[in-house]
């Protein structure tokens, strides 16, 4: 057996293989070619028995926002074995090898979309979002009696990329949130071809953005208004799109929206128990802090926060986690050195560390749950270094 970069290898070779694993025979040749366009394939890896191509692991080269600060991302797709080669620990050998490059890249921060939770929660993948959506007729959404919609504009698909990303990157800072380097990674990840594109305007400045598209289904006047993509900068853009989806009462039958953030969803409703109203909500894409050390030194902390601690993380698949640091957050940085004292401030492992990292979980959560091993009187030092973020980890791939 040997693992090998997927750069070399015949898209026909990847391409037999995904059909089969991942039943894609809806993708004709123009939707494989924007495909095989936007991978990163140096950086993929494959594992062969007998030079036979047996396993994948794609590895995409994006930038991520993560408490507010932008960050180098390893998103991990095409997680593929054919299934007579299945449970040889195939998969297991490619994610080790995996964070050796995503270190290598700077790519601080890993996120994936899983089949199965337990299977990459083995590896150190944690959830660190939940997703919600809500399907509803447009006529029962609640808007206040003397609301004013701000201005929206729809723009084409090929100005999207320059317009939107200048809207991610103001916002993203209030959320974990991909940023796309590219027109071609934008447009494969969110835009369908009849996909509408609606920017949101207060003052002259953009303040948020969203994308529409209609599903035709079964039955007479059964189509519905999909939102999976809305971001928005205040409470009066948000009510904006809300507004926007109202006035399809006489249009479609019901709506789909993704919600982003922490809404108070079920304000925004006059009829919660009748009239189709459903609200779901699941886990969202799972996250791993790759390179500890790098991670914390990238973030940025309130200026005024001085404080000290010590962390030891139990890490399986990325050993260079697995040394006691020592943490100095002064002067909006931190500064991490390795430690040998027998003893640490917090205790644990790396999926629990990825929760606290992305403000998901606080640790005051992680004691409670017996998630972590915490000194009493340093909770509050890692609190502050952690504060909770009533954010949502939002991002397709």
């Amino acid at each position: 057996m040997s693992i090998k970069r997927l750069s070399d290898e015949k898209e026909e070779d990847l391409r037999d293989l995904w059909e089969y694993c991942f039943f894609s025979e809806q993708m004709d040749d123009s939707d494989w070619k924007k495909w095989f366009a936007i991978l990163d394939l140096k950086s993929s890896l494959g594992y062969y028995v007998n030079n036979e191509l047996t396993s994948t692991y794609v590895i995409h080269p994006y930038k991520m926002f993560v408490r507010g600060v932008l960050m180098k991302m390893g998103g991990i797709a095409a997680v593929a074995t054919k299934p007579h080669f299945r449970r040889q620990k195939q998969v297991t050998a490619l994610v080790t090898e995996s964070l050796k490059i995503m270190k290598e890249n700077e790519q601080v921060v890993s996120v994936l979309y899983p089949f199965k939770f337990s299977f990459y929660r083995r590896y150190g993948y944690e959830n660190c979002a939940e997703l919600g959506w809500v399907i509803a007729p447009p006529k029962n959404i609640l808007i206040p009696k003397d609301f004013q919609p701000l201005e929206i504009k729809e723009i084409s698909h090929e100005e999207s990329f320059k317009v939107i990303m200048s809207i991610r990157e103001k916002i993203g800072k209030k959320f974990n949130l991909v940023i796309f380097d590219s027109p071609k990674m934008w447009k494969e990840n969110h835009l369908k071809k009849k996909s509408k594109i609606f920017i949101i305007i207060e003052n002259g400045k953009n303040v948020g953005y969203f994308i529409t598209n209609l599903e035709k289904r079964e039955g007479p006047w059964n189509v519905r208004l999909n939102l999976r993509d809305a971001i928005v900068d205040s409470e009066k853009a948000r009510l904006t799109v809300f507004d926007y989806i109202k006035k399809h009462t006489d249009q479609n039958k019901d709506f789909s929206f993704s919600f982003m953030g922490d809404e108070r969803v079920t304000d925004y409703f006059d009829d919660l128990w009748e009239g189709g109203f459903k609200y779901q909500i699941t886990g969202g894409p799972m996250f791993r802090v790759v390179d500890i050390e790098k991670a914390m030194e990238l973030l940025e902390f309130k200026k005024n926060l001085e404080v000290s601690f010590s962390i030891k993380i139990d890490d399986e698949f990325a050993p260079w986690n697995t040394e006691q640091m020592n943490i100095t957050i002064k002067n909006g940085k931190a500064k991490v050195e390795r430690s040998n004292n027998k003893t640490a401030d917090l205790i644990t492992d790396i999926s629990v560390f990825t929760q606290l990292f992305t403000g998901y979980r606080t640790v005051y959560d992680l004691i409670e749950s017996n998630k972590a091993i915490v000194i009493k009187e340093i909770a509050e030092k890692i609190n502050l270094a952690f504060p909770k973020r009533y954010t949502r980890l939002r991002t397709f791939f």
